[in-house]
């Protein structure tokens, strides 16, 4: 589907020495990972922006892991199974609930605080969960809390090798085993080679191919799309979770308002003042994020509007003072009160539910390449994410992949080491698999004029065709028109033969994008967060099953 960039080894190419592990991303999946494995040996931490600029950042509402009574893990877990609509990995979710409370301890134990309510952890409810086990920190910034703890504690170790504003463009593989990455620097313009047979991708989602997400502008889905170029498995990734309330600012950006606050009773009312989510669910505005989305959709259609109302208006005021400061502040900056104006909402790109397929322990198809975070589809969400289950699955889920590399490293020799760097000169000298066509001057005028003229444009355009074609609702005709516009584009070598950071993510962006049409059109039936206008009811009978995409060829697995 990509183009192959062959490699070009000239005065701009750079190869670094051999790492036991490079860690793509540095949100919470990657440098939690990162600090487990660097108490054995040295890592490298590559990430195209700051340390900071991840999706863990923007994680308002909380982390989810039943830590006291009444609750038990086995509440947990059911609520998962629930959300997930018949696609979660049974073994995926144990796994998860299971250490979820183990987690916890390791952040507080990391210096990461959590919000105290009569002497202990306070706890809430969001959306699924039928007891209060979200874990928060600040009020309303329990990701921003954990993020800054997490980059500090990472920059202790002389372990760690930081790589902030590195582009990573592809895994370079043979015989399917990991070999290294391609990396640019985006400071020098300088294409550089990290040898490695441990690859982490922990890169974030894919918020960025939608108009309208809550995700920051480095989510492209870049760990995607490098992971199917050099041959593993995608999975299930047509779900794509909307989250129902975000609200836009004064200036047109979006700002997210977590689901937390529903969770301590603000209501979702239509145009004519009516709490439309009562009788649709038991839980009312708390229900599963995919049926309140959907009953959302269903009331701006009726009522020919493009929003809701979220309203706090009846809870205490001192309550949500200490709760929700960030949200308060923002709201104020737009000339509303939180505790007395209705607040105008509607649902944007959020979240990934499938992504890169993994087993247990963060493997992928490819010997040395490993998956974890919102990039992975380690089968705990399904259909359906359930709420801020995310952060604490790519702490569980990077802790295996840790005891999984540190095994491994022990029991190797130095001669594998040797071996590798043979073999990757070799694949550079060769121009083998798993590198791209070839790398043209990130810096050349050419690209600069490409990037400024024709990129900007064509990514305004699939944002927009994915958004309308590809989005909350789907069906046949419409996937089918977005996959032609992406073929196009995909055949195009302005963006493909470019290697500046813009034409790299829509590059990107674009392969995902055809990912994503492909896989729901495949799934003839609308569950969790795949809904379609011609296939309106969920089919079991044929649909109970994953989808599984790979180069130059589709699968279905049964769900275990």
């Amino acid at each position: 589907m990509l183009k192959r960039y062959l490699t070009d080894l000239t005065r701009n190419q750079k190869i670094h020495e051999y790492s036991d592990c490079i860690v793509i991303g540095s949100g919470i999946a990657g440098l939690s990972t990162a600090i487990r494995i660097s108490r054995y040996t040295k890592v490298k931490v590559l990430t195209k922006s700051s340390l900071s600029e991840s999706t863990t950042w923007y994680a308002q509402g909380g982390i989810a892991a039943a830590i006291k009574k009444p609750d038990k893990w086995k509440n947990h877990y059911e609520d998962t199974i629930k959300a997930g609509q018949g696609l979660c990995d049974t073994r995926a979710v144990k796994t998860l609930v299971q250490y979820a409370p183990k987690m916890i301890e390791d952040l507080i134990e990391l210096g990461i605080t959590f919000d105290i309510s009569g002497g202990e952890i306070s706890l809430t409810t969001e959306g699924g969960h039928s007891y209060p086990r979200i874990l928060h920190a600040g009020g309303d910034a329990t990701g921003e809390e954990i993020e800054k703890k997490l980059v500090r504690y990472s920059k202790n170790f002389g372990q760690i090798e930081f790589y902030p504003e590195y582009l990573v463009l592809d895994i370079i593989t043979s015989n399917d085993s990991c070999l290294g990455v391609m990396a640019v620097n985006l400071a020098t313009s300088t294409i550089e080679i990290h040898p490695s047979k441990n690859i982490i991708i922990a890169s974030g989602g894919l918020g960025q191919l939608y108009e309208l997400t809550t995700n920051p502008s480095i989510s492209t889905g870049d760990g995607i799309a490098m992971a199917h170029r050099a041959g593993a498995s995608i999975k299930d990734i047509e779900f794509i979770q909307f989250h129902p309330t975000v609200f836009k600012t004064n200036e047109g950006g979006l700002y997210l308002i977590t689901e937390a606050l529903r969770g301590e009773g603000a209501y979702l009312r239509d145009s004519f003042g009516n709490r439309f989510m009562i009788g649709k669910h038991p839980r009312a505005e708390l229900a599963p994020r995919d049926i309140v989305v959907k009953e959302m959709i269903k009331v701006m259609k009726d009522q020919n509007i493009k929003f809701v109302h979220l309203d706090a208006t009846h809870l205490p005021e001192n309550m949500l003072k200490v709760r929700f400061p960030n949200i308060i502040a923002k709201l104020k900056e737009n000339g509303l009160i939180l505790s007395k104006d209705l607040i105008k909402v509607f649902p944007a790109a959020h979240y990934l539910n499938g992504g890169i397929k993994t087993d247990l322990k963060g493997h992928t198809d490819i010997r040395g390449l490993y998956a974890c975070g919102e990039t992975a589809a380690t089968g705990a969400h399904g259909a359906n994410r359930l709420a801020s289950n995310s952060l604490i699955e790519g702490l569980v889920y990077g802790w295996e992949i840790s005891k999984d590399i540190i095994k491994k490293l022990k029991s190797d020799s130095m001669l594998t080491e040797q071996k590798l760097l043979k073999k990757l000169n070799s694949v550079l000298r060769d121009s083998g698999p798993g590198v791209r066509s070839k790398l043209k001057t990130y810096d050349s005028q050419l690209n600069k004029d490409l990037e400024n003229k024709d990129l900007e444009k064509i990514t305004l355009q699939f944002r927009h065709l994915m958004s309308e074609k590809v989005g909350i609702l789907r069906d046949d005709k419409s996937l089918n028109e977005a996959l032609g516009f992406i073929n196009k584009n995909i055949a195009n070598s302005v963006i493909f033969n470019n290697t500046g950071k813009k034409a790299v993510e829509l590059a990107n962006m674009l392969s995902v994008g055809y990912l994503i049409a492909t896989s729901a059109i495949l799934r003839k039936e609308s569950r969790g967060t795949h809904q379609r206008n011609d296939y309106h009811r969920k089919d079991d009978k044929n649909w109970k099953r994953h989808i599984i995409l790979k180069r130059d060829n589709i699968s279905f697995e049964p769900v275990e």
